[in-house]
């Protein structure tokens, strides 16, 4: 449900084109906000697409924008559709921002057919630090082995195994999305549309902080909508933030 998306239609047509889809693919685009994704797809490829988010008022007011898309508000660790129906899962900055990235990146492969593509855009830190990602992975293992106590009831997030500040170390996400049983098909880094994200942003409301007041639903917590913690100041946004796109198949 992020409101960031560098590179903007552009990207999402290179993936989509890169992807190989079949003709009349039905494609699921999970985060997908207002539905602005979905209905490219539909339009230019006449892919039948499907969004699902988890915000009511960004479902609600795609609804009133694309009365004839299929939105729906659901949570991406819990999909209700059947397995194996999606040609296509799109991930357009969202991952990054959602509570379980493992559980969602599992539903994904759950709804693919064999053979189906997941298509990732995100923030990644580039070259990171040998000596951080240990750490990383080291803090996440004592924490998913450590015994659970009365007060961890209700508790919707694990540690990261992936992540790094809310960026993604690219080479532990490709690892863990293998695991469920991906094929890595096409890596890129296009970072430079995050450069021009950022200086559109600015240029337009001053600061990101500014932009997410504007765009993130009221009464909904902002800091959600963040892709990374404090990105509306950008002070707390790990070193080297760049930007990815990949394209995965389901074996």
């Amino acid at each position: 449900m992020t409101m960031i998306r560098p590179g903007g239609e552009a990207l999402t047509i290179k993936a989509a084109k890169k992807a190989n889809l079949p003709e009349g693919a039905a494609i699921l685009d999970m985060g997908c906000g207002q539905g602005d994704t979905a209905a490219l797809l539909a339009s230019n490829f006449g892919f039948k697409t499907t969004g699902i988010d988890a915000s009511h008022k960004l479902i609600q007011d795609g609804k009133e924008k694309y009365p004839d898309l299929d939105l729906r508000r659901m949570e991406a660790e819990y999909l209700d559709f059947e397995s194996r129906s999606f040609d296509a899962v799109f991930m357009e900055c969202s991952l990054s921002v959602m509570r379980i990235q493992e559980d969602a990146a599992f539903e994904a492969y759950c709804v693919l057919k064999p053979g189906g593509k997941l298509i990732i855009t995100d923030l990644y830190i580039r070259d990171p630090d040998p000596a951080d990602v240990a750490a990383m992975l080291a803090g996440a293992k004592e924490k998913t082995a450590r015994p659970r106590i009365e007060g961890d009831c209700g508790e919707n997030t694990r540690p990261s195994f992936i992540m790094l500040n809310g960026a993604f170390v690219a080479d532990e996400l490709a690892a863990m999305l293998e695991n469920l049983g991906f094929e890595l098909e096409y890596f890129e880094n296009v970072s430079e549309t995050l450069v021009e994200f950022a200086a559109q942003v600015l240029m337009e409301h001053g600061s990101l902080e500014a932009y997410f007041k504007s765009v993130v639903p009221e009464g909904e917590d902002m800091a959600a909508y963040y892709a990374c913690p404090a990105f509306g100041d950008g002070t707390k946004c790990p070193k080297k933030l760049g930007y990815f796109f990949m394209v995965l198949r389901k074996l």
